[in-house]
């Protein structure tokens, strides 16, 4: 794994597990949080698709 690569797994995992997108964006050193929604809204899209998962099975339990 290159360091680029290492760096983008870590953005990737910060932002996967919750952490918030500005302190990220700032760990990374991007100009501003619109770039790293840009470059991992691949991840973005996964929480969304966990998120959706989690909500149907909340009202499910009901």
């Amino acid at each position: 794994m290159t360091v680029h690569g290492l760096r983008h797994t870590h953005a990737s995992v910060l932002l996967y597990k919750g952490a918030n997108v500005h302190s990220v964006s700032q760990r990374l050193g991007h100009a501003d949080s619109q770039t790293t929604l840009d470059h991992y809204a691949h991840v973005l899209d996964e929480m969304k698709e966990r998120d959706e998962s989690i909500a149907v099975n909340i009202y499910n339990s009901y």
